[in-house]
């Protein structure tokens, strides 16, 4: 007889990269959490969100992920309420979206990520969103001097890239 319920089914774990980090096969995307309100006033439905979370975190998942924007700038909070009592347990993975000249405008985006995430410490820390152009331009020049930094003083585990181009751009 074929399982009812995810709950019956075993978590697969594998190890991420070079990090040594054993994640869930399946993670945890807070791009899209319930929102109530409208528009610039709309915020994640706390009632219904952090459930939802915590079912996954029960459920074996290991990794969630957010970003400074999501969810009209509510997700890495929801997030970080939801990770009370499970912090030790999940790999936390969020991003930071700037690539300008200012490093006190990226590092306010890092602090402010710390806070609302509520740890000292974030496991995956993305440029968000990049393509060649821009690790090339951005990236490579700057913005990454900025992560080595925060990963010397601790305040990250990982340096990492969402990457939104082509494949051949992978090589």
């Amino acid at each position: 007889m074929a399982p009812q319920y995810a709950g019956e089914y075993k978590m697969l774990y594998r190890t991420l990269g070079k990090t040594g980090l054993r994640v869930s096969q399946l993670g945890f995307g807070a791009m899209r959490l319930p929102m109530v309100g409208k528009g610039a006033q709309a915020h994640v439905d706390r009632d219904k969100a952090i459930p939802m979370i915590h079912r996954a975190f029960e459920g074996g998942v290991n990794y969630i992920d957010t970003a400074v924007m999501y969810c009209n700038d509510d997700s890495q909070r929801v997030v970080g309420e939801a990770l009370k009592g499970w912090r030790d347990k999940v790999v936390l993975s969020t991003k930071n979206h700037y690539f300008g000249d200012d490093e006190g405008v990226w590092r306010r985006n890092l602090e402010n990520s710390l806070e609302r995430l509520r740890t000292d410490c974030i496991d995956l820390y993305h440029t968000h969103g990049i393509n060649w152009k821009l690790y090339c331009g951005e990236v490579k020049p700057r913005v990454g001097q900025w992560m080595r930094k925060a990963l010397d003083e601790g305040l990250i585990k990982h340096i990492c890239a969402s990457f939104h181009d082509d494949n051949e751009a992978l090589i």
